[in-house]
């Protein structure tokens, strides 16, 4: 059976002395909890007998009372307080608040360890502590089923069924279930959560506990995986929970997520060999439209997103945050850039898909960029709308690191990759044939004297050659298209040609 603080009180040696609170002394020890923090009531999970320094009191009345009040609403099973020479004077309001709640508020000696009086609770807890290794053990066998079922809602019920209270399992940044299939948080404890976890962090250092209507609280635990995850208990009033088996429920919690992630690993891969496979126009129409059904993907109203510089790791990561975005997609990954095919959420459109790729990516990678293609409509625009990804992905973007195609251009006065390619026709054509029909090194020869301020001297160096060599390619370059170096006009034209040059042959590649 639970130690209650009467029972504690009876014990001689701890010495402790009630100084309000009488009709507290049947509430249940949960733990032994030894705090000197100003608000120490936040990680409560309750239940906790908490123990603190007597110097560490509030001072005044108001605050005092305050306290009080809010260590009740933790649900502790009582204060206790080892008195020091500094501490302040308990205020009568005070006392008569704890008497008034019923809040046991007990005194023991300034030589009294706070070690002592938690290994006394400890010891009187053998018996629970049997219960709560059946209890824990039963934990970890629902990890068993939940692998062989591969069901996670199960699992989540059978942990509900252990702990005697409603959980959820949701994305620390989005409050979005983990589980597909999972209840959804009302409004009311997402908005309470968005207040409070925001000022915590997604990294919380203890329990966090936070109440909600008519007596009801709600304790948030991190779960340990790598990507920021919250177990959130709903307990009703009166209802209070071990804070060990908490902890070891985040931990079962923890495998089954890690589990769910490896599925969504395979899921990634299947939708990596399906979106290449459409890229090159290697796919049957029918085939590619039963596989993009597979990840929920509407081909009408999806967009192709470019993202650079990646690696193999960003992959994994924007994946499993679209997942918890609810954003259906399949993804691929050439060189380092990535490119993901998108179906809006309903409602949204391609802007909620790059802001939710934004958020996921730039924390982790702020110099990266993202470019975003027109509708794709039909599978044959696949390749086209990936070119137009990657040619507003190489515009220069906004604060948001978001360029839409159409919107953005890399280019002054260049529009579209077409329009890219009519100018490199115009003004380089002949040197493009020249070298290949020649084995010659033209137009790299002209790139390298444009970046070098047309230093004949610097450009030869580059190219390691005779500085005489350079005054003659530049010559000849100037016969073959006609257009003089030392005019601006040309100057310009032939520095936009071949930067378009550039940004076409990095779409080609990738």
């Amino acid at each position: 059976m639970p130690t209650t603080v009467g029972e504690l009180l009876s014990v001689p040696h701890l010495q402790m002395r009630l100084l309000c609170g009488h009709g507290g002394l049947e509430r249940t020890i949960t733990w032994a909890h030894a705090s000197d923090l100003p608000d120490p009531w936040g990680w409560l999970a309750g239940g906790e007998l908490l123990l603190k320094n007597g110097r560490t009191l509030p001072a005044d009345e108001r605050s005092q009372v305050s306290f009080i009040e809010q260590v009740n609403n933790a649900r502790s099973s009582g204060l206790v307080i080892g008195s020091d020479p500094d501490q302040p004077s308990w205020s009568a309001a005070a006392l008569q608040r704890a008497d008034q709640l019923d809040l046991p508020i007990v005194e023991i000696p300034y030589s009294m360890s706070f070690i002592v009086l938690s290994r006394a609770v400890a010891d009187a807890m053998l018996d629970e502590r049997s219960d709560r290794s059946d209890r824990t053990e039963k934990i970890y066998d629902s990890i068993h089923e939940a692998v062989v079922s591969d069901d996670p809602v199960k699992f989540l019920l059978r942990l509900e069924h252990e702990l005697g209270c409603a959980l959820h399992v949701i994305d620390a940044t989005t409050f979005r279930p983990i589980f597909a299939g999972a209840r959804v948080l009302n409004e009311e404890i997402t908005e309470l959560l968005d207040s409070r976890v925001s000022i915590a962090g997604t990294a919380l250092s203890g329990p966090l506990r936070l109440e909600i209507e008519q007596g009801a609280t709600i304790i948030v635990v991190d779960v340990p995986f790598e990507e920021p995850t919250l177990l959130l208990l709903e307990l009703e009033a009166e209802h209070i929970i071990d804070q060990v088996l908490i902890q070891h429920a985040a931990t079962a919690i923890a495998v089954e997520v890690a589990h769910a992630s490896l599925r969504a690993d395979y899921e990634r891969q299947l939708g990596a060999e399906t979106f290449d496979a459409l890229l090159n126009q290697r796919l049957e129409s029918a085939l590619a439209i039963e596989r993009l059904a597979r990840h929920e993907v509407r081909i009408e109203d999806s967009f192709v997103v470019a993202l650079s510089p990646t690696t193999a790791r960003d992959e994994r990561h924007v994946d499993l945050s679209l997942r918890r975005n609810d954003i259906a997609h399949v993804m691929v990954r050439r060189d380092d850039t990535m490119f993901i095919l998108a179906t809006p959420n309903e409602g949204s459109h391609a802007d909620g898909v790059a802001s939710a790729i934004a958020t996921a990516f730039f924390n982790s990678a702020p110099n990266a960029s993202l470019g975003v293609s027109n509708e794709v409509r039909d599978l044959e625009r696949i390749p086209a709308a990936a070119r137009e990804a990657l040619w507003a992905l190489a515009a220069p973007t906004e604060d948001s690191g978001i360029s839409h195609y159409g919107a953005a251009s890399p280019l002054l006065g260049l529009h579209d990759p077409d329009e890219a390619v009519i100018l490199i026709d115009r003004i380089l054509s002949p040197l493009i044939n020249y070298d290949e029909s020649h084995h010659t090194d033209l137009i790299r020869s002209l790139s390298i004297y444009l970046e070098e301020q047309r230093s004949w001297h610097r450009c030869a160096e580059r190219l390691h050659v005779h500085r005489q060599t350079v005054i003659y390619r530049i010559k000849r370059i100037e016969e073959l298209t006609g257009r003089s170096l030392s005019e601006t006009a040309n100057i310009a034209l032939f520095w936009l040609a071949l930067q378009a040059m550039d940004i076409l042959q990095k779409i080609a590649n990738g």
